[in-house]
């Protein structure tokens, strides 16, 4: 097997914004990077590249990955389906988030702790506050007639997803069952919970 050829600058340009924005490149973007390709094909690149980067529309499109498996709605679904009116405000962190190129771990801390973090001013409590919504969105029973089972459930789907995004692997199971080689025994779980 050979490697394919180099693809054609007016490919490559394409490529790059789609890979990166998830659009093509404006017609700006594109003689810009046609012209300095010609003298220059990884300065071309790399100019592209950070100017991609700078758009709003790279947190767009990276950020719906994360608010994928963050199982953002805008509505609790089951049974009852009521809207949840201020979900947009955690879609935005997010994407703010990813355009300001924030560190992951932060990211992840200020989305399951970030009532608890300390924070320098309003607006920053108040973007902590708006990250949570990584807890509170989500499916909800809201049929449940029982309270305590209702919040045992709520807890269990918040673990989960927690688990399954930034731990990749899932301990719902560790609810009812102690498996001799699952990753994550009742006891963990239950701390988590609690």
């Amino acid at each position: 097997m050979e490697p394919t050829a180099d693809c054609r600058p007016e490919t490559l340009v394409r490529r790059i914004a789609v890979d990166v924005v998830g659009l093509p490149p404006t017609p700006q973007q594109r003689r810009t990077f046609l012209t300095r390709s010609k003298q220059d094909i990884a300065g071309a690149i790399a100019d592209l590249v950070e100017e991609l980067l700078a758009s709003p529309h790279f947190g767009e499109k990276w950020g719906r990955h994360w608010i994928d498996v963050a199982r953002y709605a805008e509505s609790t679904g089951k049974e009852r389906d009521v809207p949840f009116p201020h979900a947009w405000r955690y879609r935005d962190y997010v994407i703010r988030s990813f355009n300001e190129d924030k560190p992951n771990d932060r990211f992840v801390m200020e989305q399951v702790a970030g009532d608890l973090m300390p924070a320098a001013d309003d607006r920053e409590w108040n973007e902590h506050l708006i990250a949570t919504g990584f807890l509170a969105v989500g499916p909800k029973s809201l049929a449940e007639q029982s309270p305590r089972q209702f919040q045992a459930d709520l807890v269990d789907e918040q673990l989960d997803t927690l688990s399954r995004t930034v731990q990749g692997l899932s301990v719902g199971c560790a609810r009812c069952h102690d498996l001799k080689f699952d990753p994550i025994p009742p006891a963990d779980y239950y701390a988590l919970a609690g």
